[in-house]
């Protein structure tokens, strides 16, 4: 265990010194921050100019609103609020998904390059033990700083909303349960892909294109079928919160059984 803990230690401290990874774990999360922010402010602003209008998608979106249970009895611009904050759940679940990928592709094949991965396989660390202690190092940090970045959200929000007379919107059950549980499990899926790339591969930048070529375009796929469905159906937030889970698990059991040290210790090049 103590040597699990060190290695896990090791990992954190190269994740944190990598140049490529550090900006994404600075930028994503202040964009993120930003949009509910923009969106709540602007809520109000969109519903006078659609009135004004008569736009009609606008009115259309308002009407719709009126009539489902969540958000019926609400005035317009905080019915429209409400429902653009669920909405950006979709787009909050990129930040964790583009984190895991980068911070995974340098996983092993990054360690390959640096001649410091032979070192550990020669150890009596277990290929279960290594691919845990990675994804830990990938995982942990992306889902920390996806949750904080939720936190500060939440909280700016509801000033927003409480300057203006109304109730906090923030947290309710779709944002907990996304940021808890939904975000963290496509955090482990993103990065367990990506290890994978990173464990065949044998040039991190090659991983890297590969990940944003072939990964990151099916998990953006996933987010926007997912999308519409955050914003209104608790119970099929919770269903894709066991599918990605379940997938977590069938992940890592394949990438502990198709790792393959021998070949890394005697082929690689």
């Amino acid at each position: 265990m103590r040597t699990l803990w060190l290695f896990l230690a090791r990992e954190w401290a190269d994740t944190w010194r990598n140049s490529r990874v550090l900006p994404l774990f600075l930028i994503m999360p202040i964009i993120m921050i930003v949009l509910p922010l923009i969106l709540a402010l602007l809520a109000p602003t969109l519903v006078h100019d659609a009135q004004l209008r008569q736009d009609p998608s606008t009115l259309g979106m308002l009407r719709a609103l009126s009539r489902s249970p969540e958000f019926a009895g609400l005035p317009p611009a905080e019915g429209l609020a409400r429902y653009l904050l669920r909405a950006t759940l979709g787009v909050f679940l990129l930040m964790p998904i583009a984190m895991a990928s980068t911070a995974a592709a340098f996983s092993i094949v990054g360690e390959k390059q640096q001649r410091t991965l032979e070192p550990i396989l020669a150890t009596p660390i277990t290929d279960r033990q290594l691919l845990l202690g990675k994804l830990v190092a990938c995982s942990v940090p992306t889902i920390v700083v996806t949750v904080a970045a939720g936190l500060i959200a939440i909280v700016g929000v509801d000033i927003v909303f409480a300057t203006r007379g109304m109730t906090m919107p923030l947290p309710d059950r779709f944002w907990a349960l996304t940021l808890l549980v939904l975000a963290p499990a496509l955090t482990v899926a993103v990065a367990l892909v990506t290890m994978r790339l990173s464990a065949r591969s044998s040039d991190p930048q090659a991983t890297v294109q590969t990940s944003a070529l072939a990964i990151l375009p099916a998990f953006l796929l996933i987010v926007a079928l997912l999308g519409p469905m955050l914003a209104v159906s608790f119970s099929g937030v919770c269903a894709a919160c066991v599918v990605v889970l379940l997938i977590d698990v069938a992940l890592f059991r394949m990438n502990v059984v198709r790792f393959r040290r021998e070949e890394i210790l005697t082929t690689w090049k």
